[in-house]
């Protein structure tokens, strides 16, 4: 979305800044096939906790850093292609029709546009659009044809803050991309289907539905998998620590009827859901959603697709960003556990390898 400097090397590092998490894939590209080379995550609420008392003076934006440097050390990381997320709500994604025009009309037309979306002067945005649809108009009523563009605009004072944070990594910062990209990319890829992601991390909530490979509604909601584990605590009188572990564990107590536990942000999620779906398909006649994607380390939870299968009445189905990479035999058991929290980072170090094919 947001390109910097393109490597040429075959390899490619994803990295997810999250709000509990660092998680970072390095992908390579050969015969081909695409190959899982390292992979790595570091809990930045221990990594704060262990260096307190000797990064107090430091910033966040510091810290962070600090915590990426050290975990590229523990994966032997020096070099390399880096493509970078920023958070979905941080950005704008939103489709737009416009009448056929040419190339340097369209720059002007977009923005115009942008100004009906963005409230703050376009000179603090970083902007991206891309023509997804064309559609022919009637020579015999001589009308025009139709244009479905894709705008994506950020803040140029969080690409330059994300950007910083690769600082003194020896890596280059080839791309920085909104989050809801990767996402559908690791997930969906080339599927022409209609699809709702439903990325629930762990303060926040993606929802982004793609149909025929452009992502047409991208929604960010408050609560995520640290309320999950919040509504545990309270429901069962235990401690968070514990109630972390009950989410983890082999009990499903999402959908058991002696331990019932009320759960208002997966309701909150599941009515969005309902909303976004509706929406859809009343401004698009005859279409259907097929499937609904989970992912993000929540999704895991035991009993996560029941449940949503029983309140969305959909196709449910847990997301696997790793389907088309080639794993080591040895460390395929720990990818499976991983499942769908590494989606982000996945999808952006898939990015590379279709940059590098491109070439």
């Amino acid at each position: 979305m947001f390109e910097f400097i393109k490597g040429g090397k075959n390899k490619f590092i994803g990295i997810d800044f999250g709000t509990s998490s660092i998680k970072v894939v390095e992908l390579s590209y050969k015969n081909q096939r695409v190959y899982l080379d390292n992979y790595g995550i570091v809990d930045l609420n221990l990594e704060m906790q262990d260096r307190t008392q000797l990064i107090k003076n430091q910033s966040f934006e510091q810290k962070l850093n600090i915590a990426l440097k050290k975990l590229l050390e523990n994966m032997k990381i020096t070099s390399g292609s880096a493509y970078i997320s920023l958070p979905a709500f941080s950005g704008l994604i939103t489709l737009i029709d416009l009448p056929e025009m040419k190339e340097d009309e369209l720059g002007k037309a977009m923005q115009f546009e942008a100004h009906k979306y963005i409230p703050t002067s376009l000179d603090e945005v970083a902007m991206s659009w891309e023509t997804v649809k064309h559609q022919e108009g009637s020579s015999l009523a001589g009308s025009r044809g139709m244009l479905k563009v894709l705008l994506v605009a950020a803040p140029k004072r969080e690409i330059e803050r994300y950007d910083r944070l690769i600082g003194g990594t020896g890596l280059e910062v080839s791309a920085i991309e909104l989050e809801t990209f990767p996402i559908a990319r690791a997930l969906v890829g080339d599927e022409t289907k209609t699809m709702l992601i439903i990325d629930i991390g762990a303060r926040s909530t993606n929802m982004i539905l793609v149909s025929d490979g452009t992502i047409h509604v991208n929604r960010t909601i408050d609560g995520g998998g640290s309320d999950v584990t919040s509504a545990i605590s309270d429901s069962m009188s235990i401690s968070k620590v514990r109630a972390e572990s009950f989410k983890k564990g082999e009990k499903d107590i999402l959908n058991s009827t002696q331990t019932p536990i009320i759960m208002p942000v997966l309701e909150l999620i599941t009515n969005e859901a309902k909303r976004i779906i509706d929406a859809y398909t009343e401004k698009n006649k005859g279409a259907v959603v097929s499937q609904i994607v989970l992912s993000g380390g929540t999704s895991k939870m035991k009993g996560m697709v029941e449940y949503f299968t029983k309140s969305l009445s959909h196709v449910v189905v847990a997301g696997n960003p790793w389907k088309d990479i080639v794993i080591d035999p040895k460390v395929e058991p720990i990818i499976k556990s991983i499942g769908s929290s590494f989606s982000v980072s996945v999808g952006l170090a898939l990015r590379g390898v279709d940059d590098y094919k491109r070439k």
